[in-house]
């Protein structure tokens, strides 16, 4: 598959198919454990059937998207279109492409389950969207942050921030790959799950 040709692949999900999306740092490399943590997940995702989510692009979204590549799993990309001088990684089976932030955005909300990695702005603001749309809409997808980089983060936000216990309990910790595919498993099994709706 050419990265340079537009893939378009809108809903697999219409084959019952469980969609995990998984956000983390196009910077980092090989050379660093956090990416080979992200590869072991991608193993672990496509292992359990799940299809995996992602930027689309290097870093650590390369590295679950070999990941699960590498075992049979099937991958979606969510590059996009005005993005000049980077190109999808090569493990994407499908991609769809946005022409703005809040598509890209639309496509991760859609996901039935969401993992955080380490990051960096990008990340953040899209954990943050997807916990506060977990929060305030009508279904509440579980959400793993992965790595010891997210508890001082969430430490740090609930201390100055305007953030409850209730909205805390919306998050799922996870020190390894597979803790976070045990988290995953649970919310999804999970179906009377629902965020506290908006309260302001």
């Amino acid at each position: 598959m050419s990265n340079n040709i537009p893939v378009n692949d809108s809903n697999p999900s219409a084959k019952g198919e469980l969609e995990v999306g998984v956000m983390g740092s196009a910077r980092l490399t090989e050379d660093d454990a956090r990416w080979m943590q992200a590869h072991k997940l991608g193993e672990l995702l496509a292992g359990k059937g799940y299809v995996v989510v992602t930027g689309g692009y290097g870093g650590l979204m390369a590295a679950v998207s070999r990941g699960a590549h590498e075992k049979g799993g099937r991958v979606i990309g969510l590059p996009m279109q005005h993005w000049a001088g980077i190109v999808p990684n090569q493990w994407n089976a499908g991609l769809r492409w946005s022409s703005d932030y809040g598509t890209r955005i639309n496509h991760i909300l859609r996901c039935d389950a969401i993992i955080a990695l380490a990051g960096g702005v990008g990340t953040l603001s899209e954990m943050a969207m997807a916990w506060a749309a977990s929060q305030t809409e009508g279904r509440s997808v579980p959400l793993v942050l992965l790595g010891d980089c997210w508890p001082p983060v969430i430490a740090s936000i609930r201390e100055h921030l305007v953030v409850s216990d209730v909205d805390l309990d919306m998050l799922c910790f996870a020190a390894s790959p597979e803790a976070a595919i045990r988290e995953i498993q649970a919310g999804l099994q999970d179906k009377t799950r629902m965020g506290p709706g908006p309260y302001g």
